[in-house]
């Protein structure tokens, strides 16, 4: 049985769709649109965030592994790619579209609905 790595197997699914915010952002940084985003927020405020935010997800949520793994979707490429990165309007149509690629492989997708669970629940663990 082959095992999946979701931190890279979700990097590979992005890449290609981060080209064109990449661009938008080096254009935006070029001309002074973007000062210090980046170091707005480090790992440990992204962490606190996330948890925060899993842990503020009410039980009776119909979507509620969705809605996990889309902020740690979210806080994982703020981690890697900047922090500036989730103020980028084309960010959600990002984010949309990695999850449907993820869903679309029957493996990925149990891997995806595992980590779901898995952040559902630790989500009153928080950072350490």
């Amino acid at each position: 049985m082959t095992t999946i790595d979701p931190s890279a197997s979700l990097a590979a699914a992005v890449r290609a769709q981060l080209a064109g915010v990449r661009e938008r952002r080096a254009s935006r940084a070029a001309s002074g649109g973007e000062r210090g985003e980046r170091a707005a927020g480090g790992p440990r405020t992204v962490s606190r965030a996330m948890a925060e935010r899993i842990a503020s997800i009410a039980p009776e949520e119909a979507d509620r592994s969705r809605k996990a793994v889309r902020i740690y979707l979210e806080a994982e490429l703020a981690r890697e790619f900047g922090a500036g990165l989730v103020n980028d309007p084309e960010f959600p149509t990002l984010l949309d579209a990695v999850q449907e690629q993820m869903q679309g492989d029957a493996q990925m997708a149990a891997a995806v609905e595992a980590l779901g669970r898995l952040l559902l629940q630790n989500r009153s663990l928080g950072p350490r």
